[in-house]
């Protein structure tokens, strides 16, 4: 899986071994395992979701249950630090080359495990076409095929979720009540773990900048001002721009 290889355009390629850093980063809540099974869950059956966009109690995402909440957050840690050590010392690395030498490094939220939500993808009866502006001036043609239905603090909120037709992939970018305070101002990414039928698990944890948060020869979507969240999302990576 290449995720930031289509939605960040950037010149040169990154080295194979970033690559696959970052795929293991994309899919990295994939390894907390669903319903109960495996080491850090416990119990909790799934639903199916009808497809309808009407609003239910039982849209809301919520949080999972860990049964080892020590290991998850060392699991999260974890993936933290190869992430930074791969941007540190790998050709085609988002930091500018100038900047290498005295980078700091990254920096996060502390691990939250209230944040690792799981809920369904309430989907409109029809998607919605849009296209979302990129850094680089460019329009990417998407749809909006619906949302979902959070509660981070500031009460039940909708999130909309594309689907960008060039790369045929699902995105879920967003803006809080943190940005361009302590995150970066065109909003950050998460990335989707399908469970079945249409459910979804979501890690506001493992929330990252696009690679245009650290140099402006990367081109990234800006996050829409549809997907601004009232609450302040207090999780993940924070902005880069303004550690320094």
């Amino acid at each position: 899986m290449q995720w930031r290889t289509r939605f960040h355009r950037f010149h040169p390629a990154p080295s194979p071994t970033l690559r696959r850093w970052t795929a293991v980063l994309c899919l990295a809540t994939a390894l907390v395992p669903s319903g109960g099974a495996g080491l850090l869950l416990g119990g909790g059956a799934g639903f199916l979701l009808g497809g309808c966009a009407k609003k239910s109690a039982s849209d809301l995402c919520r949080p999972v249950h860990l049964k080892d909440t020590a290991a998850y957050v060392a699991h999260i840690e974890d993936l933290r630090h190869k992430r930074e050590e791969a941007y540190r010392r790998e050709e085609g690395s988002p930091i500018p080359a100038e900047e290498l030498p005295h980078w700091k490094g990254l920096e996060f939220y502390p691990v939250d495990p209230r944040y690792l939500l799981e809920g369904p993808l309430v989907r409109w009866l029809e998607p919605r076409p849009t296209s979302i502006p990129d850094t680089g001036g460019e329009d990417r043609p998407a749809e909006e095929i619906g949302y979902f239905l959070l509660d981070l603090g500031a009460g039940e909120e909708k999130l909309p979720v594309y689907h960008m037709l060039k790369d045929d992939e699902l995105f879920l970018p967003f803006l809080d009540a943190t940005t361009e305070v302590e995150t970066y101002p065109a909003g950050r990414y998460l990335d989707l773990v399908p469970l079945g039928h249409d459910r979804y698990r979501l890690d506001f944890n493992m929330a990252y900048n696009p690679y245009c948060a650290y140099g402006d020869a990367w081109s990234c979507p800006i996050t829409p001002e549809r997907n601004r969240l009232k609450a302040a999302v207090r999780a993940g990576e924070k902005g880069y721009r303004y550690q320094h």
